[in-house]
């Protein structure tokens, strides 16, 4: 958009006239705007100036548009408000804009000064400074690298340095690069008749149409379809309106596309690991747990022996007996593995449909990110994804919920109401309840049932926890656990209240590793 000095100093001439007078009352701004209100005696009405720092879209223009600012009065402007506008004008071929205005000042006495816009560039400031050009106040503090240009209250006021005029360089390399950009033949337009009517002050302003390309200069150009206006104010407002509502949109759809892509990945990378652990064998350990026993007496005199296998009689498999162990632990430990690695199993089966599920679901959402809708949608969508996880699932999804090392299910109440309908309704006589020792914390039940449960299991659902009680940062951590049929209410308390009989305790030290490989570092729910 080629907001340069050309359409500013032309904008200028216009605004001389209509803002002649004009009082401004009200000062809004964020970190990239501010909006100026005044009531205008030439139109008989209420005037919205808008200033955008932006890099890009840089500009001064009355709105129409109603931004989201604040309603504070912005600090810059406190002194100076209300303050009338003389004279609207620039001083040299760039794109600064001059305001002579005055007010009152706190002593009652009408003052006259300057109010000056900079839009040069990086360099974008606005600067109020008294009629010697010494600065009272600014937006912005610059101290540039050369150090011979200050903007601070107190410093007389410098130009940048200036910029070289086309008109007198006659060069066309000398116009602003969005210039430059509306002209792919250079030589078909005339910089020599441009500068004449430039001169003579015969410009107008010309809405530019190209392909979908729509914008506002001070003459027609080559390539473009050329209309004049008498609006130009009413054509910047729409054009730039319009094209940070695309930018916004752009930028709300690349951050949901990002969204759905990464999880989109992540099952993917998750969906082959459960799969590969659905796929394990577990029969191999209970064949081992058999061949420890049937030959367990082949150790009496060695610590090794070669044996043939029971699946395959013509395989030969060697059974080789640690130091300090006993053929009947080995066997022991063999039939552990082989129980965990087939709950493990189930389980994956299990989380395999969940996850390939939730993947169809995630490429489907990939896919209607990548298409083109309004702002509110965008909006929408990611507000529902940045809310916290306990809000979204909590009504289709109660619990958090883990797996052990052991292939055991492990839930944990979010609050009372959770923990008294995890433990008292949910959980089976059977399985293990924890809970810290003396103290506040979430109920934990680990889904053992009537099988037995090995020390990773405990440790796993003593660690959860831990982490989900006010103790989750102490350096050792007492954690209670019995049968859930060894633990009842406690008479008239509130829920979740209970007491229990017949625990062990175990201590732990919060690992960080193994909360990260249960998830509950991200708090993320298998199912």
């Amino acid at each position: 958009m080629p907001f340069d000095a050309f359409l500013l100093d032309r904008l200028a001439r216009e605004w001389n006239v209509r803002w002649r007078n004009m009082e401004v009352s009200s000062a809004w701004s964020d970190k990239s705007r501010v909006i100026l209100q005044g009531w205008s005696p030439a139109s008989r009405r209420n005037v919205f100036v808008l200033v955008a720092f932006t890099p890009g879209y840089a500009r001064i223009h009355e709105t129409q548009h109603r931004y989201d600012l604040p309603k504070a009065t912005h600090p810059l402007f406190l002194r100076f408000l209300p303050f009338t506008i003389d004279s609207v004008f620039t001083q040299s071929f760039d794109r600064i804009l001059w305001l002579a205005v005055h007010w009152t000042d706190d002593w009652g006495q009408e003052t006259s000064g300057y109010l000056v816009i900079e839009l040069t560039g990086h360099i974008t400031n606005m600067v109020i400074m008294d009629s010697q050009h010494n600065i009272l106040e600014s937006l912005r503090h610059v101290q540039d690298k050369k150090r011979n240009r200050i903007i601070r209250p107190g410093q007389l006021y410098r130009l940048p340095d200036a910029l070289p005029h086309p008109c007198q360089t006659h060069q066309t390399r000398d116009l602003s690069p969005s210039v430059r950009q509306l002209l792919p033949d250079a030589e078909a337009w005339s910089l020599e008749t441009f500068c004449r009517q430039y001169e003579t002050s015969a410009l107008s302003f010309y809405i530019l149409d190209h392909d979908e390309r729509r914008d506002l200069w001070v003459s027609p150009l080559p390539g473009w379809r050329a209309e004049s206006t008498d609006e130009p104010d009413t054509v910047l407002d729409k054009i730039f309106w319009n094209k940070e509502q695309e930018r916004l949109r752009t930028s709300l759809q690349d951050q949901l596309v990002a969204h759905w892509r990464d999880r989109v990945h992540h099952l993917r990378a998750k969906l082959a690991d459960t799969e590969l652990m659905a796929q394990e064998n577990s029969d191999i350990w209970k064949e081992q747990g058999d061949l420890w026993l049937a030959y367990q007496y082949n150790f009496k005199n060695q610590q090794e022996t070669h044996v043939p296998s029971f699946s395959d009689p013509a395989r030969t498999l060697t059974l080789k007996l640690p130091e300090g162990k006993t053929p009947t632990e080995m066997a022991e430990h063999c039939y552990r593995q082989y129980k965990r690695i087939k709950n493990r199993r189930t389980v994956s089966e299990r989380l395999t449909k969940l996850l390939a599920k939730e993947l169809n679901y995630a490429e489907e959402s990939l896919t209607q990110a990548r298409e083109d809708h309004p702002i509110d949608y965008y909006r929408t969508q990611l507000k529902h994804l940045n809310m916290p996880q306990g809000k979204k699932r909590q009504d289709n999804l109660p619990f958090r919920r883990f797996v052990s090392t052991g292939g055991f299910e492990i839930f944990v109440g979010r609050n009372r109401e959770e923990n008294q309908e995890l433990t008292m309704r949910r959980a089976r006589p059977d399985d293990l309840w924890f809970h810290v020792k003396q103290g506040s914390g979430s109920h934990v039940i680990l889904f053992t049932g009537k099988r037995q449960a090995n020390l990773e299991d405990l440790l796993d659902a003593a660690h959860l926890a831990a982490y989900y009680s006010p103790a989750k940062h102490s350096s050792t951590v007492a954690v209670d656990y019995t049968k859930r049929k060894f633990v009842r209410k406690k008479p008239h308390a509130e829920a979740g209240q209970v007491l229990y009989e017949r625990e062990k305790t175990l201590y732990v030290t919060p690992d960080d590793n193994r909360l990260r490989k249960l998830g509950a570092t991200h708090d993320k729910l298998l199912d």
